[in-house]
């Protein structure tokens, strides 16, 4: 029978922004896709769009699924602040304070490697195509 679950292993990637840094990096499983959609839509659907507040849970909503990618996908890096203590990419305030280009590059690579579409607003694995559909393989 097919294997239907996420696997366990990881991927080691060379970041392009950060001379020498490497992310392990592993995919979420579908409860984590589902978890993720939950923490995206239910801050923006409890702000009020009329005032400030709907701005403030936006940006709440972002850092908590942020953090919930980093801390799911990001098996381990080699990443240290300027006092040569290793970074923890599972804290806010880490993550905070990577230069914007390696914290958006880290976070493309996580979305990659999940499939998330960012461009019309939809999340999730994006469909096969034709083209990607490859053969089934018996074990």
């Amino acid at each position: 029978m097919p294997r239907a679950t996420v696997t366990q292993t990881t991927e080691n990637k060379n970041l392009k922004t950060c001379e020498g840094g490497v992310v392990t990096l592993r995919r979420m499983s579908w409860g984590d896709v589902l978890t993720r959609r939950t923490l995206a839509s239910v801050m923006q659907m409890s702000g009020d769009s009329k005032n400030k507040s709907f701005e403030g849970e936006m940006i709440l909503s972002n850092e908590k699924v942020t953090l919930f990618e980093f801390s799911k996908c990001i098996v381990d890096h080699n990443l240290e602040d300027e006092k040569g203590v290793k970074l923890n990419l599972t804290n806010i305030n880490d993550i905070k304070k990577l230069d914007p280009k390696i914290g958006g590059e880290i976070d493309a690579l996580i979305s990659d490697m999940n499939n998330f579409e960012d461009e019309e607003g939809e999340e999730g694995p994006t469909p096969p195509t034709s083209d990607s559909v490859s053969e089934p393989q018996l074990s």
